[in-house]
Protein backbone atom coordinates (compact mmCIF):
# COMPACT_ATOMS: atom_id res chain seq x y z
CA UNK A 1 0.00 0.00 0.00
CA UNK A 2 1.43 3.61 -0.83
CA UNK A 3 1.29 6.05 2.30
CA UNK A 4 3.28 9.36 1.47
CA UNK A 5 4.80 8.25 -0.97
CA UNK A 6 6.42 4.95 -0.37
CA UNK A 7 5.36 2.18 -1.75
CA UNK A 8 5.25 -0.67 1.20
CA UNK A 9 4.85 -4.66 -0.09
CA UNK A 10 4.34 -7.41 2.79
CA UNK A 11 5.17 -11.28 1.94
CA UNK A 12 4.79 -14.13 4.04
CA UNK A 13 5.54 -17.27 2.28
CA UNK A 14 5.35 -20.89 4.42
CA UNK A 15 7.40 -23.62 2.32
CA UNK A 16 6.93 -27.32 2.59
CA UNK A 17 6.92 -30.25 0.19
CA UNK A 18 3.66 -30.99 -1.78
CA UNK A 19 3.21 -34.60 -1.53
CA UNK A 20 2.66 -36.93 1.34
CA UNK A 21 5.27 -36.04 4.20
CA UNK A 22 7.50 -39.20 5.42
CA UNK A 23 5.53 -41.33 8.06
CA UNK A 24 2.07 -39.45 7.24
CA UNK A 25 -0.48 -42.17 8.06
CA UNK A 26 -3.36 -39.87 6.96
CA UNK A 27 -3.42 -40.07 3.36
CA UNK A 28 -6.42 -38.00 3.01
CA UNK A 29 -7.81 -36.86 -0.38
CA UNK A 30 -10.70 -35.74 -2.48
CA UNK A 31 -10.01 -36.76 -6.50
CA UNK A 32 -12.17 -38.57 -8.98
CA UNK A 33 -13.54 -40.99 -9.41
CA UNK A 34 -15.22 -39.68 -6.00
CA UNK A 35 -18.81 -37.59 -6.92
CA UNK A 36 -17.33 -35.18 -4.08
CA UNK A 37 -14.49 -33.87 -5.94
CA UNK A 38 -14.29 -30.96 -8.04
CA UNK A 39 -13.69 -31.46 -11.36
CA UNK A 40 -11.99 -29.20 -13.95
CA UNK A 41 -14.87 -26.64 -14.65
CA UNK A 42 -14.32 -25.74 -18.43
CA UNK A 43 -16.64 -26.18 -21.08
CA UNK A 44 -14.17 -26.68 -24.18
CA UNK A 45 -11.25 -28.88 -25.16
CA UNK A 46 -8.23 -26.69 -25.93
CA UNK A 47 -7.58 -28.38 -28.56
CA UNK A 48 -11.31 -27.69 -30.43
CA UNK A 49 -10.98 -23.77 -28.67
CA UNK A 50 -10.48 -20.77 -31.24
CA UNK A 51 -7.46 -18.48 -30.14
CA UNK A 52 -8.29 -14.85 -28.73
CA UNK A 53 -6.41 -11.52 -29.33
CA UNK A 54 -5.12 -10.93 -25.72
CA UNK A 55 -7.12 -7.10 -24.69
CA UNK A 56 -5.34 -4.28 -25.72
CA UNK A 57 -2.67 -2.99 -23.21
CA UNK A 58 -1.40 -5.92 -21.85
CA UNK A 59 2.50 -5.35 -22.78
CA UNK A 60 2.90 -9.28 -22.78
CA UNK A 61 0.07 -9.79 -24.92
CA UNK A 62 2.72 -11.43 -27.73
CA UNK A 63 3.59 -13.79 -25.70
CA UNK A 64 0.41 -15.20 -24.23
CA UNK A 65 -2.08 -17.18 -25.95
CA UNK A 66 -5.93 -17.00 -24.70
CA UNK A 67 -9.18 -18.54 -25.23
CA UNK A 68 -12.16 -17.87 -22.97
CA UNK A 69 -14.69 -20.22 -21.78
CA UNK A 70 -18.41 -18.60 -23.34
CA UNK A 71 -20.61 -21.12 -21.67
CA UNK A 72 -18.88 -19.64 -18.36
CA UNK A 73 -19.48 -16.22 -19.74
CA UNK A 74 -23.07 -16.82 -20.43
CA UNK A 75 -23.65 -17.61 -16.86
CA UNK A 76 -23.10 -13.86 -16.21
CA UNK A 77 -25.57 -13.21 -18.47
CA UNK A 78 -28.68 -10.46 -17.04
CA UNK A 79 -31.22 -13.41 -18.01
CA UNK A 80 -29.72 -16.09 -16.80
CA UNK A 81 -30.96 -18.25 -14.28
CA UNK A 82 -28.45 -17.34 -11.73
CA UNK A 83 -29.20 -13.74 -11.50
CA UNK A 84 -30.59 -13.53 -7.94
CA UNK A 85 -33.80 -11.32 -6.80
CA UNK A 86 -35.53 -10.78 -3.23
CA UNK A 87 -36.79 -14.72 -2.77
CA UNK A 88 -32.93 -15.53 -3.75
CA UNK A 89 -31.16 -17.50 -0.85
CA UNK A 90 -26.89 -17.20 -1.70
CA UNK A 91 -26.24 -16.60 -4.91
CA UNK A 92 -25.05 -13.83 -7.31
CA UNK A 93 -21.43 -13.07 -8.01
CA UNK A 94 -19.68 -13.08 -11.65
CA UNK A 95 -18.10 -15.76 -13.23
CA UNK A 96 -14.86 -16.30 -15.57
CA UNK A 97 -12.67 -18.86 -17.31
CA UNK A 98 -10.16 -19.30 -20.15
CA UNK A 99 -7.52 -21.35 -21.17
CA UNK A 100 -3.95 -19.31 -20.76
CA UNK A 101 -0.59 -20.05 -22.27
CA UNK A 102 2.79 -18.95 -23.11
CA UNK A 103 3.07 -18.69 -26.94
CA UNK A 104 6.80 -20.09 -27.06
CA UNK A 105 6.63 -23.42 -27.69
CA UNK A 106 10.13 -23.61 -25.53
CA UNK A 107 8.19 -22.36 -22.71
CA UNK A 108 7.38 -24.81 -19.85
CA UNK A 109 5.23 -23.88 -16.84
CA UNK A 110 6.64 -23.58 -13.23
CA UNK A 111 5.55 -22.64 -9.71
CA UNK A 112 7.13 -18.84 -10.30
CA UNK A 113 4.88 -18.67 -13.48
CA UNK A 114 1.95 -20.03 -11.37
CA UNK A 115 2.48 -16.77 -9.37
CA UNK A 116 1.65 -14.60 -12.57
CA UNK A 117 -1.40 -16.35 -13.89
CA UNK A 118 -3.29 -16.24 -11.00
CA UNK A 119 -3.21 -12.48 -11.18
CA UNK A 120 -4.03 -12.75 -14.94
CA UNK A 121 -7.87 -13.26 -14.80
CA UNK A 122 -10.27 -10.80 -15.52
CA UNK A 123 -11.83 -8.72 -12.79
CA UNK A 124 -15.57 -8.75 -11.54
CA UNK A 125 -16.30 -5.21 -12.23
CA UNK A 126 -15.40 -5.40 -16.18
CA UNK A 127 -17.29 -9.02 -16.34
CA UNK A 128 -20.24 -6.84 -15.17
CA UNK A 129 -22.94 -5.22 -17.75
CA UNK A 130 -22.63 -1.44 -18.05
CA UNK A 131 -25.77 -0.80 -16.07
CA UNK A 132 -24.03 -2.54 -12.80
CA UNK A 133 -20.56 -0.65 -13.66
CA UNK A 134 -21.81 3.23 -12.72
CA UNK A 135 -19.47 5.55 -11.43
CA UNK A 136 -15.71 4.34 -13.53
CA UNK A 137 -13.65 6.59 -15.77
CA UNK A 138 -15.13 6.95 -19.48
CA UNK A 139 -11.73 7.56 -21.09
CA UNK A 140 -9.16 4.64 -21.02
CA UNK A 141 -8.22 1.66 -19.54
CA UNK A 142 -5.10 1.07 -17.22
CA UNK A 143 -3.75 -2.65 -17.47
CA UNK A 144 -2.93 -4.71 -14.42
CA UNK A 145 0.48 -3.74 -15.75
CA UNK A 146 0.49 -0.11 -15.59
CA UNK A 147 0.00 0.01 -19.41
CA UNK A 148 -2.76 2.57 -20.90
CA UNK A 149 -5.12 1.93 -23.88
CA UNK A 150 -7.82 3.08 -25.38
CA UNK A 151 -11.28 0.31 -24.91
CA UNK A 152 -14.29 -0.04 -23.44
CA UNK A 153 -12.97 -0.35 -19.96
CA UNK A 154 -11.52 2.58 -17.74
CA UNK A 155 -10.32 2.21 -14.77
CA UNK A 156 -7.29 0.60 -13.30
CA UNK A 157 -7.69 -2.67 -10.91
CA UNK A 158 -4.63 -2.18 -8.04
CA UNK A 159 -3.88 -6.15 -6.29
CA UNK A 160 -4.14 -5.24 -2.76
CA UNK A 161 -3.94 -8.73 -1.05
CA UNK A 162 -3.05 -11.53 -2.91
CA UNK A 163 -2.68 -15.15 -1.42
CA UNK A 164 -1.61 -18.14 -3.12
CA UNK A 165 -1.47 -22.13 -2.07
CA UNK A 166 -0.11 -24.44 -4.48
CA UNK A 167 -2.35 -27.12 -4.20
CA UNK A 168 -0.15 -29.64 -6.73
CA UNK A 169 3.26 -30.36 -8.16
CA UNK A 170 3.32 -29.57 -12.05
CA UNK A 171 2.78 -32.76 -13.93
CA UNK A 172 5.19 -33.56 -16.36
CA UNK A 173 3.82 -32.92 -19.92
CA UNK A 174 2.35 -36.47 -21.49
CA UNK A 175 -1.17 -36.63 -23.26
CA UNK A 176 -2.66 -35.91 -20.46
CA UNK A 177 -1.14 -32.86 -19.58
CA UNK A 178 0.16 -29.77 -21.36
CA UNK A 179 3.63 -28.68 -21.42
CA UNK A 180 2.70 -24.46 -21.46
CA UNK A 181 -1.04 -24.30 -20.79
CA UNK A 182 -3.25 -23.84 -17.76
CA UNK A 183 -6.78 -23.45 -17.28
CA UNK A 184 -8.11 -20.20 -14.97
CA UNK A 185 -11.13 -20.21 -13.44
CA UNK A 186 -12.26 -16.82 -11.22
CA UNK A 187 -15.45 -15.99 -9.44
CA UNK A 188 -16.32 -12.78 -7.37
CA UNK A 189 -19.38 -11.83 -5.40
CA UNK A 190 -18.87 -8.64 -3.80
CA UNK A 191 -18.25 -4.94 -4.83
CA UNK A 192 -18.49 -2.21 -1.83
CA UNK A 193 -16.40 0.57 -0.71
CA UNK A 194 -13.75 1.91 -0.44
CA UNK A 195 -12.87 2.59 -4.05
CA UNK A 196 -14.93 0.05 -5.78
CA UNK A 197 -13.06 -2.74 -3.68
CA UNK A 198 -14.15 -6.17 -4.41
CA UNK A 199 -12.37 -9.76 -4.24
CA UNK A 200 -11.69 -12.55 -6.75
CA UNK A 201 -11.26 -16.12 -6.11
CA UNK A 202 -9.13 -18.03 -8.65
CA UNK A 203 -8.07 -21.63 -9.75
CA UNK A 204 -5.78 -22.52 -11.68
CA UNK A 205 -5.87 -25.86 -13.50
CA UNK A 206 -3.72 -28.10 -15.31
CA UNK A 207 -4.74 -27.71 -19.22
CA UNK A 208 -5.05 -31.42 -21.31
CA UNK A 209 -3.13 -29.87 -23.98
CA UNK A 210 -2.17 -26.54 -25.43
CA UNK A 211 -4.62 -24.27 -26.84
CA UNK A 212 -5.12 -25.27 -30.45
CA UNK A 213 -3.08 -28.78 -30.67
CA UNK A 214 -3.83 -32.34 -29.91
CA UNK A 215 -7.11 -34.21 -29.82
CA UNK A 216 -9.14 -34.98 -26.46
CA UNK A 217 -8.06 -38.41 -25.01
CA UNK A 218 -10.69 -40.73 -23.21
CA UNK A 219 -10.42 -39.75 -19.67
CA UNK A 220 -9.20 -35.69 -19.87
CA UNK A 221 -11.15 -34.66 -17.14
CA UNK A 222 -10.74 -37.02 -14.84
CA UNK A 223 -7.01 -36.43 -15.25
CA UNK A 224 -6.37 -32.74 -14.52
CA UNK A 225 -5.66 -31.47 -11.27
CA UNK A 226 -5.86 -28.06 -9.33
CA UNK A 227 -2.27 -26.75 -8.95
CA UNK A 228 -3.41 -23.71 -7.25
CA UNK A 229 -5.80 -21.46 -6.00
CA UNK A 230 -5.93 -17.40 -5.15
CA UNK A 231 -7.97 -14.81 -3.12
CA UNK A 232 -7.33 -11.16 -4.23
CA UNK A 233 -8.86 -7.79 -2.75
CA UNK A 234 -8.73 -5.57 -6.16
CA UNK A 235 -10.00 -1.99 -5.79
CA UNK A 236 -11.60 0.37 -8.66
CA UNK A 237 -9.71 3.16 -9.66
CA UNK A 238 -11.23 5.33 -12.21
CA UNK A 239 -8.36 6.33 -14.88
CA UNK A 240 -8.76 10.24 -14.50
CA UNK A 241 -7.09 9.48 -10.38
CA UNK A 242 -4.66 7.08 -11.82
CA UNK A 243 -3.27 9.36 -14.96
CA UNK A 244 -2.97 11.95 -12.21
CA UNK A 245 -0.80 10.02 -9.91
CA UNK A 246 0.95 8.41 -12.64
CA UNK A 247 1.38 12.30 -13.67
CA UNK A 248 2.92 13.23 -10.37
CA UNK A 249 4.84 10.28 -10.34
CA UNK A 250 6.85 11.34 -13.47
CA UNK A 251 7.60 14.99 -12.48
CA UNK A 252 9.00 14.16 -9.27
CA UNK A 253 11.11 11.65 -10.94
Amino acid sequence: MAAQNTLKVTTHMIFGYNGPAAGDKTLLTLNPPSSYARRVPFHCHPSKAPKQRPREGLRYRDHIELTEDLEIQKRNHPDHPSRSNSTTIGGGGVEWGAWLGFSGKEETLTSSALALMVDMFTNLPIILPRSERKGLSTRCAISLDGAVSKGEFYSWFPTMTLSIEFKAPIPRPSKFYASRTVGLYSAGKFIGHPRGRHETYVEVWTAPTNIGEGKPVDGWRDKQVCLAISTQMNLAIPFDEASKKMDRETTRL
